[in-house]
């Protein structure tokens, strides 16, 4: 039997924090609310702030 196609959602969010510890509490918030999606995935990354480009 074929399964029906599935879609997914993909959510980018981008925030600044003051710590790494910040930002994973954050990151288990948000892992606690999806908890109750089967198959979720949460992929999780720490960088560095960009700069911002002078305007002239």
């Amino acid at each position: 039997m074929e399964k029906p196609k599935q879609e997914i959602c993909s959510i980018r969010i981008m925030f600044p924090v003051e710590s790494d510890e910040q930002a994973i509490g954050y990151k288990k918030k948000i892992a606690a609310l999806l908890a109750e999606i089967p198959d979720v995935q949460l992929n999780f990354s720490i960088s560095t702030m960009p700069a911002m480009p002078s305007r002239p």
